[in-house]
């Protein structure tokens, strides 16, 4: 599921610099892009890394005079970050990613037939 990051990040960054025009293409798209890609959820189980913080056994001390020819240990135990896998329960559309890859082309498609380039930019 990583993979898919990079790839929804550049298509959240297109729609967000998306023409008007190509907005209303996108939605004249969309509800044949329903009917064919129906939405479908299913629950599975996924693994997802969150950060712990965890005691490593050591500690780091230091040492203070307190007057007298006392000193006096401070110690504080000392602590990393460690990476854990935990499983967790989603639910997922699983037509998403062909049903926004059909509104997509059929957005690109419709610009380009009416504007002449993919990105529905007249030339104002």
């Amino acid at each position: 599921m990583k993979p898919l990051l990079p790839v929804l990040l550049t298509a959240l960054a297109l729609v967000g610099c998306a023409t008007q025009e190509y907005r209303n293409a996108e939605a004249y798209c969309r509800p044949p892009a329903y009917q064919q890609y129906p939405v479908v959820y299913q629950q599975r189980w996924e693994t997802r890394t969150r950060p712990v913080e965890v005691f490593t056994g050591r500690s780091r001390c230091v040492n203070r005079d307190i007057g007298n020819g006392r000193t006096e240990s401070i110690c504080e135990p000392l602590r990393e970050i460690r990476y854990i896998d935990t499983p967790v329960l989603v639910t997922v559309d699983l037509n998403e990613m062909a049903r926004d890859t059909v509104i997509a082309a059929c957005a690109q498609d419709t610009c380009m037939r009416q504007f002449g380039n993919v990105d529905c930019k007249s030339g104002r």
